[in-house]
C-alpha cells in the first residue's frame, strides 16, 4: 500500500527562526522526559502487527552517514488502509546504515496522534527529531537530540493541559 510505503516523505519542519515565533533557545530552560514505556517491545515496521509507517532518509546527527528516522503505529489495516480506533502503540526509532536501531519513543496514545517532523538543516550538522502528541487533554512538543546509536536526549519544548471538550463544548448562553 502506497500509504503504508516505507520511504514515505516525512514533512520537514518549519524553517521560521526561533527568536521570530519565541525567544531564543538559549535562554530557555528545556525539561529532559522519558518518552518510552519500559513494557512496550521495540517495533520493527511491518512485524507483529506493526502495519503503518513513514520515515525519512537524513543525516540527523551530523556524521556524515544517512540515518532512517521511523515512525511505526501498531494498527490494523482494512483494505489496505490503517483502521484507526481510540488508541494505539506508536514508536519512534532511528536506524544506522548498519541496522543498528535505537528507539527514542514508544508510548500508547489514547485517543491521540503522534507526528514526527524533522528539523529543517543548513550544511551538514545535526538536526533534531520533533515530536507532537495531540490527544483530547494534552498537546506536547518534544525535541529529541540523536547523537548516536543509544545515545540520545529528550526535551519538553511545549507542553499544554486542554478542556477535553475542546471545541465541541457548546457555548454558554445568559
Amino acid at each position: 500500500d502506497a500509504d503504508a510505503d516505507a520511504d514515505a516523505n516525512v514533512n520537514v519542519g518549519d524553517t521560521t527562526p526561533v527568536e521570530a515565533v519565541g525567544p531564543a533557545l538559549d535562554t530557555v530552560t528545556l525539561d529532559t522526559v522519558t518518552l518510552i514505556d519500559p513494557g512496550q517491545a521495540p517495533a520493527v515496521a511491518d512485524t507483529s502487527g506493526w502495519n503503518y509507517r513513514r520515515s525519512a532518509s537524513v543525516d540527523i546527527d551530523g556524521d556524515g552517514e544517512v540515518e532512517r528516522v521511523v515512525i511505526a503505529v501498531r494498527v490494523e489495516m482494512v483494505r489496505g488502509r490503517p483502521a484507526w480506533d481510540d488508541g494505539h502503540q506508536w514508536q519512534v526509532y532511528v536506524e544506522e546504515p548498519d541496522s543498528t536501531r535505537t528507539v527514542v519513543y514508544a508510548r500508547r496514545l489514547q485517543l491521540g496522534t503522534l507526528t514526527l517532523r524533522i528539523e529543517a538543516g543548513s550544511g551538514s550538522g545535526p538536526r533534531h527529531i520533533i515530536l507532537v502528541e495531540h490527544l483530547p487533554d494534552l498537546l506536547a512538543a518534544y525535541e529529541v537530540t540523536y547523537r548516536g546509536p543509544s545515545e540520545f536526549d529528550t526535551h519538553a519544548r511545549y507542553q499544554r493541559t486542554l478542556d477535553p471538550t475542546g471545541e465541541l463544548a457548546s457555548p454558554t448562553l445568559p
